[in-house]
């Protein structure tokens, strides 16, 4: 038999698709905040939300009748009829928030209009209206919501530790400031002041919540056309990173996320980024309203666009256009103007060929008489027979660096050809993984500890995962200051110092997605991590005994053929290809 569900049980029937977390009530809290044209807002946040959320704007605020009517589902007064939908600007509009959050937590809203004399509070709980009186209250609104899913225990008991479910009330608070860097956005967490964002730009907001370094790592993309409009700012193909985290599309100023735009973005990069790579950006999108349907998810996080495929053309070139104007990639300037002169050579000068050391005795076509103890550059039907290396060193062939990553040389079989990048990335990563592999990495201690400049979600990460994080060799400490330094590594570790820190933030980085017992898998993959970080960081021309000592560290380690990822270190061009290559 059919009958009308209760306007509880739809309230909360409608909760399971708005309100999955703490963090949603944040967001739709504070989009609010936005549509009620506040130039102050301030999320107060206690227990990661579990207890109480609270968001406090200046905005128009509310008469005592709507301050009552807006708990009520389908309450808005952003629409009125379905043509509406085509121009909408605001963040919300269906009115399914409100009624949503008042069903699974205790409300209490309290607000004023401009004028009013007096303001209104109203507590509402389980969907039913508790009280509704008059109060004192400053102009615009203030909402506290406390105990989330107290009357759903099996929705709360899934909840996620405080640390991940307070990353998560981060990312939300970020996507909104972010977008309006004119307004004012506070944060408070556990009494603590986390964020106190003044007006400003978008460059200095994405430096206010993502740190200074961040800010210096990213330029400027612009282009409008009859489509769209973009704006923004992307990454240096240098500062890519291989865990996602700053990765940003607004389109008419909401947050969305489009697995399809994003690759127009990582096209642009092909070549300049390593596989797997994701550069940071913060693209604003701005197109007629009517040409873009943002109703079709609950969260509004989904965003479809009239003109999907020639925005992706044209967000590919911008993107392509910056990285070229910033000097990214190769580009051909045909303009003559201002260029030096050059002078002529002067007639009858003569010029003396350079003078050339080298060792008269010495001939690179002698083949050497090997024991079968030395061998450690035949190729593969040697070596399957013969250890790598002994204690005593052999006569090693002379090495040639070809440009700033190859290094050559001869073999019995013709010429050996080894990948530098990839060789760093086999080595630290044997490395790395024989010291995560153990329970208990020891520690060594830094003698210049190395600062860290994190991000809140980072530093939510570090506390959460201090003990893993400790297990793994690292020892990362919070200064009295609130500053984090890296002041300890695993002691196998032998790097620069100066790469400390992004291999700190890409251990950091990779933690949250790991498991909670280290399986190896996870201690795999974050000492691949750490090898590629590393490995860049080494890339560039090496000196003979660099590249003496770095094609020796290749053939000791287990599986000196292939790259953590599976890439080929060493190239074998043999003899009978070269003849065939000479003989054309």
């Amino acid at each position: 038999m059919l009958k009308i569900l209760p306007g509880h049980v739809s309230n909360l029937i409608a909760a399971g698709e708005v309100v999955q977390r703490p963090a949603s009530v944040v967001k739709e809290l504070m989009e609010n905040a936005v549509d009620a044209g506040a130039t102050e807002i301030g999320v107060t946040v206690r227990d990661s939300g579990r207890t109480l959320i609270q968001v406090a704007d200046n905005g128009c605020g509310m008469s005592r009748e709507d301050a009552v009517l807006a708990f009520e589902r389908h309450a808005t007064s952003k629409i009125s009829e379905i043509e509406d939908l085509e121009s909408l600007g605001t963040f919300g509009f269906r009115g399914e928030a409100l009624a949503s959050i008042a069903s699974v937590a205790e409300v209490t809203l309290r607000t004023r209009r401009e004028g009013d004399e007096t303001g209104c509070e109203v507590k509402i709980s389980e969907s039913r209206v508790n009280s509704v009186n008059a109060v004192a209250a400053s102009q615009g609104s203030l909402f506290s919501v406390r105990n989330i899913f107290y009357n759903i225990p099996a929705r709360r008991k899934f909840l996620k530790s405080d640390a991940a479910e307070y990353r998560q009330i981060l990312a939300e608070f970020t996507r909104i400031a972010i977008t309006r860097p004119e307004l004012h956005f506070s944060l408070t967490n556990n009494g603590t002041e986390v964020y106190n964002l003044l007006p400003s730009n978008l460059r200095l907001r994405i430096q206010g919540i993502l740190g200074r370094e961040l800010g210096r790592e990213l330029v400027e993309i612009s282009v409008d056309t009859t489509i769209v409009k973009i704006k923004g700012y992307i990454g240096k193909p240098e500062d890519a990173r291989k865990t996602p985290g700053n990765q940003y599309f607004f389109a008419n100023g909401r947050f969305f996320r489009s697995p399809y735009f994003q690759k127009a973005v990582l096209k642009a990069y092909e070549n300049l980024i390593p596989d797997g790579h994701l550069p940071s950006f913060f693209i604003f999108l701005e197109a007629d309203q009517s040409r873009i349907d943002v109703n079709i998810h609950p969260s509004k996080t989904e965003v479809k666009f009239e003109d999907d495929f020639a925005i992706f053309d044209i967000l590919h070139s911008a993107v392509r256009e910056s990285l070229g104007r910033n000097s990214f990639m190769p580009s051909i300037d045909f303009d003559q103007e201002d260029a030096p002169d050059i002078p002529k050579v002067r007639s009858g000068y003569w010029a003396p060929p350079p003078k050339i050391d080298y060792d008269p005795l010495f001939n690179p076509f002698l083949e050497e008489k090997r024991s079968v103890q030395s061998s450690g550059w035949e190729d593969k039907g040697e070596r399957e027979s013969t250890p790598l290396f002994t204690e005593e060193r052999p006569l090693q062939k002379p090495l040639l660096q070809i440009g700033s990553r190859y290094i050559a040389t001869t073999i019995k079989s013709g010429l050996m050809i080894v990948d530098t990048l990839r060789a760093w990335e086999r080595i630290l990563f044997e490395r790395y993984l024989s010291s995560v592999k153990s329970d208990s990495a020891e520690v060594q201690r830094m003698l210049f500890p190395v600062e860290l400049n994190l991000s809140e979600a980072q530093k939510s990460v570090v506390e959460e995962k201090r003990a893993r994080i400790l297990q793994l060799g690292f020892d990362i400490q919070r200064g009295e200051n609130g500053q984090y330094r890296l002041t300890g590594i695993p002691e196998s570790f032998s790097e620069e110092v100066e790469s400390m820190d992004k291999l700190a933030d890409t251990l950091i980085n990779i933690l949250p997605e790991g498991r909670e017992d280290i399986g190896a898998e996870v201690r795999e993959r974050i000492a691949s991590t750490l090898a590629t970080a590393g490995a860049r960081q080494k890339s560039g021309l090496l000196s003979a005994m660099e590249a003496r000592a770095l094609v020796d560290a290749l053939f000791a380690c287990a599986e000196p053929g292939l790259s953590p990822n599976g890439y080929p270190t060493i190239s074998i061009m043999a003899i009978e290809e070269i003849e065939g290559r000479m003989s054309v």
